[in-house]
C-alpha cells in the first residue's frame, strides 16, 4: 500500500484550514502605486500587469546542460527547464573542477567530458544570457572529491582555502549563493560504510572541521549567502523537534556567530512510511515551524522523489510544493534532476550514489504527471495578473509577491515599466514616467 495515497485526505484536509490561507498571506501583498506624469498625478489612465519571475526560488540542478548526445535532446531538456525554474544549481563539486590536481574545468573551453559537471563557465554564460539566478553547489563536501587529493588534513587545507579563493574570485560576483557545506552528518557514514567502496574518493576531516570551512567562507564570500546543507535523514528522517542533530547543530553554530544564512533540507525520498515527516503535510509544517524558530531562511535543497507510479509522485509531489510554498519561513524549492535520463549510472556514465531511480520530472524529453502539476501551480495558480485603473495617480494591486512586467496607458500614452513588488519591498510604491 503507497504511504503517499494513505496520507492523501489528510493531506487535503489540512491543505483546507491552513495551507490555502497561507499562501496568501505569507506569499502575497498589497502595493499602492502613485504614478506621475511629467511631475503631476495621472488620472483617467490604466495599468496592466504580468507576473514575469516570483519572489520565490523555483530552482533545479542544472547539471545535464550540454551533456545530451544530440541537439533535439540538448534543445527539449534546455526549453523544459526554463518553462518551470528560475534558479540553477551550479555544479561546482570538486572532482568536476579540478580532476587532476592543477588541471581546472572552470572555462568553456575546456573538454565537456566529466558526466553531468559541465564546465562552470557554461553554465554561468547560459544562465546570465537567460536571466535565471544561480546557487553554487557545494564549496565543501567531503564526497565527491578527486582522488589525487592528499589524505593528510594539513596537507589538504591548502588546497581547500585555494579552492575557495578560485571560486570567489571568478563566481562570486555572478553567483549570489552558496551551499558552503554539504552533508556534514554523513561524514559518520563514510568512516564505517562508503570507505569500504574501492571507487569512491572521500575527506575524513576533523571534528573542527566546520570552525575552519565556516571562517573561509566568511574570509572569501562575505557579501554572498551561505548555507549549511544536510541530507534527508539528518533533515526529516531523524527529526526530533528541538532535540534533533541538525538542529543542535544550527544553533552551535549560531552561538558561535558563524556566517549561516540560510538553512538547507534535502528531500531525497521514495514511497515509505520512514519519510512520514515529508509526506504527511501537517508533520512536515510542524518540521519547518521547528527549524524557522531558528531565525533563518529555510531552503528545501534538493528534492529527487521516486514513487511506484507517475501518479503517485505527482500526488506526492504537488503537495510538498504547496506546503512549502505557504510557510513564511521557506525561500526556495529545488528539484534534484529534471530528466530520469540524467541519473543513469552506466561504465562511462557514473552518477552513482547521488540520485534515486526516475525521480526526474521528465522521461525521454517528455514531460511527466509531476512536471505538470508542478508547472500548473507556478505558472497558473500562483499568479498574478490584470488591469486597473488609475485615479487621481494612485490604484492598487494585490499580489503574488515578484518582478511584474506592466503597461500604463491614458489618452493615447503608453507607458512599459517594470515592477519590482518583492516581499521585502516598501508597500509604496512610487513610478515617475
Amino acid at each position: 500500500m503507497s504511504f503517499i495515497s494513505e496520507t492523501y485526505n489528510r493531506n487535503l484536509a489540512f491543505e483546507s484550514s491552513t495551507i490555502s490561507r497561507n499562501i496568501e498571506e505569507n506569499r502575497k501583498g498589497n502595493f499602492t502605486l502613485c504614478i506621475t506624469l511629467d511631475g503631476k498625478s495621472l488620472d483617467n489612465a490604466e495599468i496592466s500587469y504580468d507576473l514575469v519571475r516570483h519572489d520565490f526560488d523555483f530552482g533545479c540542478n542544472i547539471f545535464m546542460l550540454d551533456q545530451h548526445d544530440s541537439a533535439d535532446d540538448e534543445n527539449t531538456y534546455r526549453e523544459l527547464w526554463q518553462k518551470l525554474f528560475n534558479t540553477a544549481v551550479v555544479p561546482l563539486y570538486w572532482e568536476g573542477t579540478e580532476p587532476q590536481r592543477g588541471k581546472l574545468r572552470y572555462s568553456s573551453d575546456v573538454a565537456n567530458d566529466v558526466y553531468r559537471r559541465p564546465p562552470v563557465d557554461t553554465v554561468v554564460d547560459f544562465c546570465k544570457k537567460s536571466g535565471i539566478s544561480m546557487k553554487g553547489h557545494p564549496l565543501f563536501w567531503h564526497e565527491f572529491v578527486p582522488k589525487w587529493l592528499p589524505e593528510s588534513w594539513d596537507e589538504l587545507l591548502p588546497l581547500i582555502e585555494k579552492r575557495f579563493c578560485e571560486i570567489s574570485e571568478r563566481y562570486s560576483a555572478d553567483i549570489p549563493v552558496f551551499d558552503l557545506v554539504n552533508e556534514p552528518a554523513r561524514i559518520w557514514d563514510i568512516i564505517y560504510e562508503e570507505k569500504l567502496s574501492p571507487h569512491r574518493k572521500w575527506i575524513l576531516p576533523p571534528e573542527n572541521y566546520l570552525d575552519i570551512v565556516f571562517e573561509l567562507g566568511k574570509k572569501y564570500f562575505p557579501n554572498n549567502t551561505l548555507i549549511l546543507n544536510e541530507a534527508v535523514s539528518g533533515s526529516f528522517c531523524d527529526f526530533r523537534g528541538i532535540y534533533s542533530g541538525y538542529y543542535q547543530l544550527i544553533e552551535k553554530c549560531l552561538e558561535k556567530e558563524y556566517k549561516l544564512d540560510s538553512i538547507g533540507l534535502q528531500c531525497h525520498v521514495f514511497d515509505s512510511p520512514q519519510f512520514r515527516n515529508i509526506f504527511d503535510a501537517e508533520r512536515l509544517y510542524g518540521v519547518l515551524d521547528i527549524y524557522g524558530s531558528l531565525g533563518k531562511p529555510l531552503v528545501l535543497s534538493e528534492i529527487g522523489l521516486s514513487a511506484e507510479n507517475d501518479e503517485i509522485q505527482a500526488m506526492a509531489a504537488e503537495m510538498l510544493y504547496k506546503v512549502c510554498f505557504s510557510h513564511k519561513s521557506m525561500g526556495g524549492i529545488f528539484w534534484w534532476n529534471l530528466d530520469d535520463n540524467g541519473v543513469l549510472c552506466t561504465k562511462d556514465r557514473n552518477a552513482v550514489g547521488e540520485n534515486l531511480p526516475s525521480s526526474g520530472l521528465i522521461r525521454n524529453g517528455v514531460p511527466k504527471a509531476a512536471y505538470k502539476a508542478i508547472s500548473k501551480l507556478i505558472k497558473n495558480e500562483w499568479v498574478s495578473n490584470g488591469t486597473t485603473k488609475i485615479e487621481n495617480g494612485r490604484c492598487d494591486i494585490d499580489c503574488f509577491f515578484g518582478t511584474y512586467d506592466a503597461e500604463i496607458s491614458a489618452n493615447g500614452f503608453c507607458k512599459k515599466v517594470q515592477l519590482k513588488l518583492l516581499q521585502c519591498a516598501d508597500r509604496t510604491v512610487e513610478i515617475d514616467l
